[in-house]
C-alpha cells in the first residue's frame, strides 16, 4: 500500500512539473513568436507590403490602424494564443529536442500560414500575390523557431524531471 500511495504521488509531482513546463513554453513560445514576428514585420515587411500594395494606400489606411491605436489587450490576447496553440501542437507532437521541434514545427508552421495566407488571397484583396509569398517565408519562419524552442523546454523537463529553470545558476 505505501508502495502504490508512493508511485501515485510521483505521478502526481510528474503532471505538475509537466504542467509548469507547459506553462513556461507556452508562455515563452508566445513572447519569443510575437518578437520574431514584430522583427520580420518592421525589418522587411512593412516596406515590402507598401511596395507591393493590393489596394490603393487610402484603402490600405482604413484597414489598419496606427501604432497609437492598436488595442493592446487583443494584441496580447491572439500572442497567448499563437504561443499555447505552438506549445500545445509541439506537445502532441512529441518533440522534445530543438532539433526536434524545428522539423515538426516547420511543417505545422507551412500548412497553417500556407492555409490563412492562400485563403486571404484567394477571398480578399488584401494581399498581392507577391506579398502573400513573403509573408509566407517570414511567417512560417518565426512560428517554426517559436516551435523549436517550446520543444525544447518541454524537453528540458522531461529529461530532468523537474521545472526547467532558464535562469543563469549563479
Amino acid at each position: 500500500m505505501g508502495k502504490l500511495k508512493t508511485e501515485q504521488s510521483k505521478h502526481k509531482l510528474n503532471l505538475t512539473i509537466m504542467n509548469r513546463n507547459f506553462l513556461l513554453s507556452g508562455l515563452i513560445t508566445s513572447v519569443i513568436n510575437l518578437l520574431l514576428n514584430a522583427v520580420a514585420y518592421f525589418a522587411f515587411l512593412k516596406n515590402f507590403f507598401q511596395s507591393h500594395p493590393a489596394v490603393s494606400e487610402e484603402f490600405m489606411k482604413q484597414l489598419e490602424r496606427q501604432p497609437d491605436e492598436l488595442i493592446v489587450w487583443a494584441m496580447v490576447v491572439t500572442s497567448l494564443t499563437m504561443g499555447f496553440f505552438i506549445t500545445l501542437i509541439i506537445k502532441w507532437s512529441g518533440a522534445t529536442t530543438f532539433l526536434s521541434g524545428l522539423k515538426k514545427g516547420f511543417i505545422l508552421a507551412l500548412l497553417f500560414w500556407s492555409s490563412v495566407n492562400f485563403g486571404l488571397y484567394a477571398s480578399s484583396n488584401y494581399f498581392s500575390q507577391a506579398s502573400v509569398f513573403v509573408d509566407l517565408a517570414c511567417s512560417v519562419t518565426a512560428m517554426t523557431i517559436s516551435a523549436a524552442v517550446s520543444a525544447w523546454i518541454l524537453g528540458k523537463g522531461k529529461q530532468i524531471g523537474q521545472p526547467v529553470n532558464i535562469a543563469r545558476p549563479s
